[in-house]
């Protein structure tokens, strides 16, 4: 693994409740761009994912915080798939699964929501 690389995921991955730096964040991206997801998964596969519920499920919270954001998400997918080149369908279409995964989500845990 690139040692910048390693460093960035290490960090931006972890099991503090803390924001990843956007220079750690952008590093994985430039880099991943350049070298493909190789150097990301080598990372991820070495961390303790099964046993450390936080990074495995999440806080509590993300799924009813994160449909405050609902038409938003809702607003970039459809931006992005009017574009016909590139990744654009793909990340219209991962949106569309990400708002119906949250729906499902508040539906089966919190139906009062």
């Amino acid at each position: 693994i690139a040692s910048n690389e390693a460093v960035s995921i290490n960090k931006a991955i972890n099991t503090q409740e803390v924001a990843v730096k956007e220079k750690h964040a952008r590093n994985i991206l430039i880099l991943s761009e350049c070298k493909g997801a190789h150097t990301f998964w080598a990372a991820v596969n070495r961390l303790p994912l099964s046993s450390n519920a936080l990074l495995r499920d999440g806080h509590p919270n993300v799924i009813k915080d994160s449909m405050r954001n609902k038409a938003d998400l809702t607003d970039m997918s459809r931006m992005w798939g009017h574009l016909s080149e590139g990744y654009g369908k793909l990340c219209s279409i991962y949106l569309k699964l990400l708002i119906t995964k949250m729906e499902f989500h508040i539906k089966v845990s919190l139906p009062g929501l």
